[in-house]
């Protein structure tokens, strides 16, 4: 899969999220907007009409 931002953008957008997570001292986040899956992987599908989800543990 080819991202649309680099490696450290990435790596950034992860960091990130994983900060908010430790600050509100959450397990995790379960992502179900197709938005909010490619803000954070760039992953851009088509698959819009499907159910999607995207789990991000605490731990990375």
């Amino acid at each position: 899969m080819t991202l649309h931002f680099t490696g450290p953008e990435f790596e950034r957008r992860r960091q990130r999220l994983l900060t908010v997570l430790a600050e509100q001292r959450l397990d995790g986040l379960l992502m179900f907007q197709q938005e909010s899956m490619y803000w954070l992987t760039g992953y851009d599908t088509f698959g819009f009409c499907f159910f999607q989800a995207l789990w991000l543990g605490a731990d990375g």
